[in-house]
């Protein structure tokens, strides 16, 4: 399997997902690009399909309409085309694992996912569906975890068609949501599912931030407080609040399993406005104490 560290940036403005024959240009492959950075950054002008994640630290993405940012707790999907600038600025260093496809592959494996048998047999050559993926991250569940643990256990094919399918089954399970937003006009739909996912993009991005309210988060869509509040519920089953605290308490429990950050920090770390107001939260859902959870969890591992 190709697996990279971070090319020069002369490098990455010859990348192509289509070759024109252009002197000095090179084609996307399918690649893993894994690195440890402290300060890095880099203009991508014409993406692959990329799948953004890390396995520790933060990484800033700008697009032309967001700024983002890629936690260990989160991954973002990007279409092919796409431009953006990527950033790591840090005191410590920040280790990614980007998995980049080729157009090529992209295409055929989007297409035998979403094709039907039928479909297949009457065109095996058909490469092209209308299908794209929404640029927007994405909660990393165990199943994802686990796949990308596996990278070097596998076939690079195996690898990335598994991973590939992964993605696509949870867009499309986020293009699903849509259904729950109770409009008869399918525009009006399409619109309200995007301003949801900024919104969401947004919580996943700043869930540190003490001062994040439901106030901001319609301001920032440009909704009503109660509008957001009412089509943010039909579309991901609860209310801002409770995937806020959702989001603070895997961040939590990651900084408490993984670092020697004292309970007071981890709760300023993940956004509390007090250090106290973690601790009930924490052993409601852990039903043990934050120590008792960073004991059994640094013993097992």
């Amino acid at each position: 399997m190709n697996v990279f560290q971070f090319p020069e940036q002369k490098l990455i403005e010859k990348f192509r997902n289509v070759i024109s024959h252009q002197p000095g240009e090179i084609e996307w492959p399918n690649v893993v690009v894994t690195a440890s950075k402290k300060k890095y950054q880099k203009s991508v002008f014409e993406s692959s399909f990329t799948i953004f994640a890390n396995i520790k630290g933060t990484v800033n993405l700008q697009t032309n309409k967001r700024n983002l940012k890629i936690c260990e707790q989160t991954f973002y999907l990007c279409n092919p085309f796409e431009s953006f600038r990527y950033e790591i600025d840090s005191e410590e260093e920040t280790d990614t694992f980007n998995i980049h496809l080729n157009y090529n592959f992209y295409t055929k494996a989007k297409n035998a996912f979403l094709s039907s048998n039928e479909e297949l047999l009457d065109n095996p050559s058909k490469q092209e569906t209308s299908f794209s993926f929404n640029n927007q991250l994405h909660y990393r569940d165990l199943n994802f975890n686990r796949l990308i643990q596996s990278y070097q256990e596998k076939e690079e094919e195996t690898f990335m068609i598994e991973l590939f399918q992964h993605c696509l089954m949870l867009d499309v399970g986020e293009k699903g949501r849509r259904l729950n937003i109770p409009v008869a006009k399918k525009s009006t739909k399409e619109e309200l599912a995007g301003r949801m996912a900024v919104a969401k993009d947004y919580l996943f991005s700043n869930y540190n931030d003490a001062q994040l309210s439901v106030a901001s988060l319609s301001a920032l869509v440009s909704m009503s407080r109660f509008h957001f509040l009412r089509i943010f519920k039909n579309v991901y089953g609860v209310s801002p609040y409770q995937y806020l605290k959702g989001m603070r308490i895997e961040k939590a429990k990651y900084l408490i399993q993984k670092t020697d950050m004292s309970i007071d920090e981890v709760a300023y770390a993940v956004g509390f406005q007090e250090s106290t107001a973690l601790y009930p939260v924490l052993k409601k859902e852990l039903k043990q104490t934050p120590r008792e959870y960073r004991k059994e969890n640094r013993n097992f591992q």
